[in-house]
């Protein structure tokens, strides 16, 4: 067990009460007026906030370090483990959340993950943190993983994301414990579905309300059930969708069923998949994409759900990224390829699979440090693979594996079945090097996967390869 303690030098440190230890605090912290004010055991650390006459600090065991972050120690109070505020701010341990308002933040009840203020849904679970606003914090119920407003259902796992197919599975629970809240669970609920009409495309009304209609839960073996999620705050008068997932009225514009913030109506163009414009903006899944040129914006055709697109300067692909700093949610944001250069930059290959610029490769977007782009070169597609070579190897872009046992320098292709180097032969129906292949003496003998070698001859049937010794 650890503890603080001042010693007789008037140092703050802490002591290891198994083996007698006194270890100096870094960081500053001071004797005068110190007090522990609460602490914290994760596994075999001791985390602390502590005061001294400066302020408050927070003691980071994995560091050793004490950092100051709060001098109002009238108002600070610890909430729990993970979070405190003072008159200011609400944090994080030490770190202040932007725009947080501390009167109104709450831990909300029948659930470890959830907390709110009136701005934000403050989302934490064992090793993320991260803010939500797209949520109405004056009507949020929370209940374990699962968090609602009047509108929309929410669940967390990596992140907190939609989930209105999933209703039937809090349904009850809150028809019992909320039977007075006016929301999709309630009978009288003033934004239903039920009779909704199709506009166009995934575009639905009734009388009242907008929504965005997607599918939930179709497996090989169960047909997926329609889901109508609600578009709040639409003017029914001006509404009008512009394509398959971008709408406007004369206010806003929406992707989906979110509202794309700052995007102007008057102006915007949907570009193809997530991707649109306005006069001065690009945007990408309903998120603005700060560096990207409007006026200069091109997207690849056919690669929209991996977001590969350029302007005149830079290139960009999507990432699972938090959409603001720090504290920004994780979702699809289109981030700029470090490195990439936007005048060389191409797509080489039918499945979009392989790109390059003039010094890299890049597979599925992302740059591939391993492979030589000198000596770079596509063989073919055969959905769902994609085969290229370079001097060093043979690479296979479905599963983004490189082929072991192949030798890139002296790998010849000799038709979309077959290839060898100088000692293996390879099999690209199958994806393996056939180890009882003579190189030497291999040869294809027709156009449909037959080829023998000095000791079998093989042949192709039903996806398969079959050999026989001659």
């Amino acid at each position: 067990m650890n503890k603080f303690i001042v010693d007789e030098d008037l140092q703050v440190k802490l002591h290891n009460d198994e083996d007698g230890t006194n270890t100096p605090i870094k960081g500053g912290i001071i004797a005068q007026d110190f007090e522990v004010i609460s602490t914290y055991t994760k596994g075999w650390l001791t985390f602390a906030y502590l005061r001294d006459r400066q302020g408050i600090w927070w003691f980071n065991a994995r560091k050793n370090k004490a950092s100051l972050f709060s001098r109002d120690t009238e108002a600070f109070r610890v909430i729990d483990e993970d979070y405190c505020c003072d008159s200011q701010y609400v944090y994080l341990e030490d770190q202040a959340v932007p725009d947080s308002d501390p009167n109104s933040f709450r831990l909300l009840p029948d659930t470890p993950y959830f907390a709110q203020d009136q701005r934000y849904l403050y989302v934490k679970s064992s090793t993320h943190f991260h803010l939500f606003e797209d949520i109405d914090t004056n009507a949020v119920i929370a209940h374990h993983d699962y968090c609602t407003d009047k509108d929309h259902l929410f669940h967390m796992s990596s992140s907190l994301r939609y989930a209105n197919g999933e209703k039937d599975e809090v349904r009850a629970w809150l028809q019992e414990h909320h039977p007075d809240v006016p929301g999709w669970w309630h009978a009288h609920y003033a934004y239903s579905a039920e009779e909704a009409t199709q506009l166009t495309g995934n575009w639905y009304e009734t009388q009242s309300s907008i929504f965005y209609r997607t599918e939930w839960g179709g497996t090989p073996h169960r047909e997926a059930k329609g889901v109508f999620n609600l578009v709040r705050g639409v003017d029914r008068s001006t509404f009008e969708p512009l394509d398959e997932q971008f709408a406007r009225d004369g206010e806003r514009v929406y992707f989906q069923w979110r509202t794309v913030k700052g995007a102007d109506p008057d102006t915007f163009q949907p570009l193809g998949g997530p991707f649109g414009r306005d006069r001065n903006h690009v945007y990408y899944n309903g998120y603005r994409v700060d560096e990207a040129d409007a006026r200069e914006f091109e997207v690849f055709a056919g690669t929209e759900h991996l977001g590969l697109s350029k302007d005149q300067h830079h290139v960009y692909r999507a990432e699972v990224v938090r959409t603001s700093q720090p504290f920004g949610h994780p979702d699809d944001v289109l981030q700029m390829i470090k490195g990439a250069d936007a005048a060389t930059f191409e797509l080489i290959t039918p499945s979009r699979s392989w790109a390059v610029d003039a010094d890299r490769v890049y597979l599925w977007g992302k740059p591939n440090k391993h492979i030589d782009r000198a000596s770079f070169t596509h063989l073919f597609d055969a959905d769902p693979q994609s085969w290229a070579m370079d001097q060093n190897g043979l690479y296979n872009a479905n599963g983004k594996r490189t082929v072991k046992g192949v030798n890139g320098s002296t790998f010849v292709m000799l038709n979309p079945y077959w290839g060898k180097d100088e000692h293996v032969v390879f099999s690209f129906l199958t994806g393996s090097v056939y180890k009882s292949g003579d190189a030497s003496t291999f040869q294809v003998t027709d156009d449909i996967g037959g080829a023998e070698d000095a000791l079998f001859r093989y042949t192709v049937e039903g996806g398969t390869v079959r050999k026989k010794k001659r």
